[in-house]
């Protein structure tokens, strides 16, 4: 039974703005998870774009089944989406990754399309692997042992260069020496350090969807990119450094980029509600009777005419981010958001007859205390005689390029225990959704690891867990280097109380941690 013909052949057919090309250069832009999760990422989309559109490269799709086990059973090769060919018959295998826990998925990717997983094992007769995507940018190193090429910074201006070295080069090596000290490009195998990283040109924006198709997790949604880079100063968020400069697109620029079949659209932005046109497209999206979904909107910018736009395009829930369980965590973070914003967004989401308000947080911040959870416990309980209210919490990952690298995780007992707190005292108030603090402490072991951490990963990827996990982190000799800093609230973010273990720690992480 052809798993191309039964499973992706109905997606594909109901896919609107597919690519079809052929060309002597052939590339399979892989995302290792399933079809549903890499359809609603717009730089995947973006890439997929871009190499189609560039001469003499075709490029296809190829997504991890959702039963790998089953598959793999079948005896079949990963088939690509468009024309089903094996998805490891290429010159270049890409990989777009978004997630730390994806790194096992990767690994799979690999191995279910036939290329041996390790570059050191690989030959010329094997695809070139490139893996790009946010996580690359935040921590390329775990993926050293698999990658040729790792992308580091906007695609938006490798995609040409790796094209035409594509085209031109006449060996492995020659494609190497093509590409080799171009913005953006880390070859584990010539390179100790990541390189500067590549911005993309505002002349190269906005980003902006290429299929739509019902089967994504946003379903039936064009997308498009408001602005990239974020203006704020938040300590905990990667948007600044990742993302490169804050560059605003034109509204009108947006709306020219939405087709006219289009009937949802997503404003993409790391704080949409800082961008100077979000009203004005939000306005034109909806008096055309088309639905409209944001990615992002902070809760001290919310007005009634913002939210009167939203709810005209089909939001019902009101989402917006505390970040931080109390007042003070927040003022560390520099997140600059106050429990008056909080409060202030709750009546107007009740008075707009929104049905609740959604409120995602951390904890687990470095000073925080039982104090700090009472405040949550506290205030949540207040947002709820306003509006109906939902927590959305995950425990805070420190990631390399904030000022909190070296902070410690807080541990997997210590957010549990919290977690339990919350969750027996506002069981009636709110409904509560909360992410495993034993994934993230895995999650916090890929964003600040090395390439012995890919190598744990590639003990486990067939039969990944937590149990699993610790024993080949315990194998490859990982020990965490950050668990005895100590931050404290009367201290900026990556500043620590020096200790007996590390007492000559007295300036700031970030610093440490861009030179590894």
């Amino acid at each position: 039974m052809s798993y191309w013909r039964n499973t992706i052949k109905p997606l594909l057919d109901d896919e609107t703005g597919t690519m079809f090309k052929q060309a002597p250069v052939r590339v399979t832009l892989a995302f290792p998870n399933r079809y549903s999760v890499g359809m609603a990422s717009l730089g995947y989309q973006v890439i997929y774009r871009m190499f189609n559109n560039e001469e003499g490269v075709a490029c296809e799709r190829a997504f991890l089944p959702d039963d790998v086990d089953a598959f793999e059973k079948t005896g079949q090769s990963l088939p690509t989406v468009e024309t089903g060919r094996d998805a490891g018959d290429c010159q270049l295998f890409a990989i777009s990754v978004s997630f730390e826990l994806d790194l096992t998925n990767i690994i799979r990717t690999l191995d279910v399309a036939g290329i041996r997983p390790l570059r050191a094992e690989r030959d010329a007769s094997e695809a070139i692997v490139m893996v790009g995507g946010p996580l690359t940018s935040s921590n390329p190193y775990p993926l050293t042992p698999f990658a040729d090429i790792i992308v580091i910074g906007d695609g938006e201006q490798i995609v040409p260069v790796v094209s035409e070295a594509l085209r031109e080069a006449t060996s492995r090596e020659d494609f190497y020496d093509l590409i080799d000290g171009m913005p953006g490009i880390f070859l584990p195998a010539r390179h100790s350090h990541e390189p500067q990283w590549a911005t993309a040109p505002k002349e190269l924006l906005p980003a902006y969807s290429q299929i739509v198709t019902p089967h994504s997790e946003l379903s039936n949604m064009f997308l498009v990119e408001a602005q990239r880079g974020c203006p704020r100063p938040c300590t905990f968020c990667l948007a600044r450094t990742m993302y490169g400069p804050n560059r605003n697109n034109g509204g009108q620029e947006l709306l020219d980029t939405i087709p006219d079949w289009a009937t949802k659209v997503g404003l993409v932005g790391a704080a949409l509600s800082d961008f100077p046109h979000t009203k004005f497209v939000g306005r034109t999206l909806t008096d055309r009777g088309i639905k409209l979904g944001v990615s992002s909107i902070r809760a001290d910018t919310v007005d009634t005419e913002l939210a009167e736009i939203l709810k005209a395009g089909g939001l019902r829930t009101f989402t917006v981010a505390s970040d931080a369980p109390s007042e003070r965590l927040r003022r560390w973070l520099k997140k600059g958001i106050t429990t008056e914003d909080l409060t202030k967004t709750a009546h107007i989401s009740r008075d707009l007859g929104f049905k609740g308000i959604k409120v995602y947080m951390m904890i687990g911040l470095g000073p925080e205390n039982d104090d700090d959870i009472s405040e949550l416990i506290s205030f949540t309980k207040e947002l709820a005689t306003i509006n109906r209210i939902a927590l959305g919490i995950s425990p805070f990952v420190p990631k390399r390029h904030t000022p909190h690298f070296a902070d410690p995780f807080a541990g997997v007992q210590v957010i549990e225990k919290r977690m339990k707190r919350i969750q027996k005292e506002l069981r009636t108030t709110a409904e509560l959704r909360n992410v495993s603090a034993k994934w993230a402490w895995v999650e916090s072991v890929i964003a600040r690891g090395g390439p012995e951490v890919g190598m744990a990963a590639y003990q486990i990827y067939r039969n990944e867990s937590i149990g699993a996990w610790k024993k080949a982190l315990d194998d490859v000799g990982w020990s965490d280097q950050y668990e005895t800093n100590a931050p404290a609230i009367n201290l900026p973010p990556g500043q620590y109380v020096p200790t007996e273990y590390h007492e000559s720690r007295d300036v700031s992480a970030h610093a440490q941690g861009l030179s590894v």
